[in-house]
């Protein structure tokens, strides 16, 4: 499943372990972790093991110094031995001596009948689909990791409030009476992943709900609702740092390689920018362009914010191509698109017999096949080459705790992105369980084992989610998707080598090329 890497658009998606461990020794090994940094266990409350404590653990994996919880993950903590004692009970909403509850607000019908006039749901999956798939993930998490007494439980609810119009900035009062719903129930956590929306998971922190989400935005916003908002999105600042690097180091530096039209390659790149008109979108795509112009020199020739609004999408799309177009603009940033607003763009650049570059993200392969295939033709984009899906941890996790015949929800890799580091920051925040706790758990994780499916995960003292690395990625209309075999998917550029957010790691090298085999003029085979 292709990695995620733009900020919060992709909401817009709607919706064993020792025999694995004897499969994957070679994942199971790492330097230790020191043991989680808490306020204090309260008296009366028996404290976690040390990270690494030799025992086993509560599914009878051997802990050890080093030793994974669940060797099968890249991107678990360190093992600690089975606990036994008193947890504390009642430590906080949502959380008893037995249980955690997590909430995930469902979209209504409504809602996804409007999404599925675009995007079918053989693409993004189904309600029903959604919850199975992550109460598969919750049972087998519930088995493998230590929660100190305690499981969680999965409560669905549908919600009332219109992630679509959230999106745009509106519908705070629907967004706040689900999160209200939410605490009704009980959530100590509510990882809605897909139906999920800024305005939703800014609701969930005032009512005091830990909110797990895919959307990223700009970093004060985290800070703000600090300890309840958690992403494995991508945060403005470091989306910023990503897309300085590609464009900034190499394609300001090197001439237009990936363009449809013959008489665009070859040429010194023009830029425009192509993004979305809601708040934080427009926060962060500020930041990102004045950053560009102030270090790089680069001036987007135009820049065009569309609204997500259905009934104009059409004559939006034509307005901004016909601008792009216009300014001579040959290469087209839309690395903060959300995966509505390409459909509609390169459909109007086919009509005006427009062929630019395209620099995007690897959203789900089915979503950007869903673009006009002679525009999307060797787009580059932020991201990672689909591996098959019966070969990620994903789908071995959920393979352990589903039911025979159950079906997996095609977007399962964001679904199981959150639900992973939820449990992950569970383990780590000890017996005594509060919303603080849960931070600091997150905050001390190890860094994860390299080659993972989301690419590398690191936490610090500052950590909102685990975003380390990213990679570059070309859509090929020919080569043959690992998920489901068909033409058209994501390929990776430079080998698939990762490439470091922050300054001091490994950066994508200036003036280099992309080396994109098979694309035109993109390396071997090009």
């Amino acid at each position: 499943m292709a990695l995620i890497r733009r900020y919060w658009a992709v909401a817009l998606l709607v919706a064993g372990a020792i025999v694995l461990a004897n499969l994957l020794p070679s994942i199971s090994k790492t330097v230790t972790s020191a043991a989680p940094k808490t306020a204090g266990t309260p008296s009366g409350v028996t404290p976690a093991p040390a990270p690494g404590t030799p025992g086993l653990t509560v599914s009878g994996v051997h802990c050890g110094p080093g030793v994974r919880q669940v060797p099968w993950s890249r991107y678990a903590p360190i093992c600690v031995p089975k606990w036994t004692g008193n947890n504390g009970g009642a430590t906080a909403p949502g959380v008893t001596k037995t249980t955690i509850t997590l909430t995930y607000r469902e979209a209504s019908s409504t809602q996804l009948a409007t999404i599925y006039s675009i995007v079918p749901p053989a693409v993004i999956g189904t309600n029903t689909e959604a919850i199975a798939t992550m109460q598969a993930f919750v049972n087998t998490f519930n088995k493998t990791f230590e929660l100190y007494g305690r499981k969680v439980v999965l409560k669905p609810f549908i919600g009332k409030g219109n992630f679509v119009t959230e999106l745009n900035g509106k519908d705070q009062a629907g967004a706040m009476e689900d999160a209200i719903t939410a605490k009704g129930l009980g959530a100590f956590a509510d990882s809605s992943v897909i139906d999920a929306t800024p305005l939703y998971e800014e609701a969930l922190a005032q009512q005091g709900v830990i909110g797990l989400s895919i959307y990223g935005g700009p970093n004060t916003e985290f800070q703000g609702e600090s300890p309840y908002m958690y992403t494995t999105g991508t945060l403005c600042s470091t989306s910023i740092a990503q897309t300085e690097q590609l464009v900034g180091k190499v394609l300001n530096t090197t001439p237009t390689s990936f363009a449809g039209s013959a008489s665009l390659n070859g040429k010194k790149r023009v830029f425009g920018f192509l993004g979305t008109a809601t708040a934080q979108s427009e926060q962060c795509d500020a930041e990102l362009i004045q950053g560009l112009k102030s270090k790089y020199g680069i001036t987007m020739r135009t820049d065009f914010h569309m609204d997500l609004n259905g009934a104009t999408l059409d004559s939006q799309a034509s307005t901004a191509v016909g601008e792009m177009k216009s300014a001579g603009v040959t290469t087209v940033l839309c690395t903060t698109c959300d995966f509505f607003t390409p459909i509609f763009v390169t459909k109007a650049a086919d009509i005006a017999d427009y062929h630019p570059e395209w620099i995007e993200s690897d959203f789900l392969t089915a979503l950007t096949g869903l673009q006009a295939p002679d525009q999307i033709a060797d787009a580059v984009g932020f991201g990672r080459q689909a591996v098959p899906a019966a070969d990620t941890e994903a789908y071995r996790a959920f393979e352990m705790g589903a039911p025979p015949g159950e079906k997996i929800i095609p977007s399962f890799s964001y679904v199981y992105e959150p639900l992973l580091m939820f449990f992950d920051a569970l383990q780590a925040a000890g017996p005594y369980l509060t919303p603080k706790t849960f931070q600091q758990g997150l905050r001390s994780l190890p860094r994860s084992l390299t080659g993972g499916m989301y690419g590398n995960w690191s936490f610090n003292s500052s950590s909102f989610g685990p975003d380390e690395s990213f990679g570059v990625v070309r859509w090929s209309n020919t080569a043959l998707s690992a998920i489901d075999g068909k033409p058209g998917a994501w390929v990776k550029c430079n080998g698939g080598k990762q490439y470091g957010n922050a300054p001091g790691t490994a950066q994508l090298p200036a003036g280099v090329p992309l080396n994109c085999p098979g694309a035109p003029g993109g390396g071997p085979g090009g």
